[in-house]
Parts: structure tokens; C-alpha cells; sequence
């Protein structure tokens, strides 16, 4: 009895890691996509730290779930790309056309006071995220392996 029950929790244990990688999606996890939810909240937390007006609200959602739209096509056009991977400096390029587009949108709809306070939390983010980064990787590396040599040098 006591080796079946050390079997089923083996056999869970192994289903549960299974479940966990295969809701990672290809490329084991790496990076991170937001959801709709997750749009929705941000830009609530925004329109609460600039206070904009209900109106205001309802515009700036409406630019960036384009804008969160327009991400995802993009990345699926990179995940079913055949042939050699998509230059990534190209890539960066347009992703960076997106967001100055992005930011345009909001001008249009913020006062010129929100505006500036919006493109200071960017930037403040900007710092956070490099900041962070920087503290998961204190090297500089890219988070790959070394490659292996023969031996002991």
C-alpha cells in the first residue's frame, strides 16, 4: 500500500510539472504577454495616477487594445516565420514604430499636463524593468549556457 501511494504521488508530481511546462507555450516561457485583463487593469491604474475622465478612460483603452492587437499579430507573424529567424534589429525597429504611434494616440487624447506625466512613467518603468533585468543577470550575459569545452583548460 505504502509503495502505491509513493507511486501516485510520483505520477502527480509528473503530470503537474507536465501541465506546468506545456502552459508555458513554445519557447519554455520566455518573456512575458500580456492579456486583455491585463490591458484593461494597466490602463485603469492609469487613468487613476493621471486622472483622466471617464471619456479619457474609454479612448486610452481603446488605443492601446489596438496597439495590444497589433503586438500579438506581430508576434505570431515572427512565431510562423519559416526560414532564418527575423532580424532583430528590423523587429525592435517596428515594434518601437508601434509604441511612437501608440504615444501619439495619447497625446491626442491627454492634456498636455497628463501627457508629460505619462511619458515619465514610462520612462520611470523603463528604468524599473532595466533595473531589474540587470539585478536577475548581474553579468551581462544573455541567460545561456556557456558552451562546453573538453576537459579542463
Amino acid at each position: 500500500m505504502n509503495r502505491n501511494l509513493k507511486f501516485s504521488l510520483a505520477a502527480a508530481v509528473m503530470i503537474l510539472f507536465a501541465l506546468q511546462l506545456s502552459a508555458q507555450g513554445p519557447g519554455g516561457g520566455r518573456g512575458f504577454q500580456m492579456s486583455e485583463e491585463d490591458i484593461k487593469e494597466n490602463v485603469k491604474t492609469t487613468a487613476e495616477t493621471l486622472g483622466l475622465s471617464d471619456d479619457q478612460h474609454k479612448k486610452i483603452l481603446a488605443v492601446d487594445m489596438d496597439f495590444y492587437n497589433k503586438m500579438q499579430i506581430e508576434r505570431q507573424k515572427m512565431r510562423n516565420a519559416e526560414g532564418p529567424p527575423p532580424d532583430r534589429e528590423e523587429m525592435r525597429s517596428k515594434m518601437m514604430k508601434m509604441r511612437d504611434d501608440r504615444n501619439e494616440a495619447y497625446e491626442e487624447v491627454l492634456t498636455a499636463d497628463q501627457y508629460k506625466q505619462f511619458i515619465e512613467l514610462q520612462e520611470q518603468r523603463r528604468n524599473e524593468m532595466r533595473q531589474q533585468r540587470e539585478q536577475n543577470n548581474p553579468d551581462g550575459q544573455s541567460g545561456e549556457r556557456p558552451a562546453r569545452g573538453r576537459g579542463r583548460g
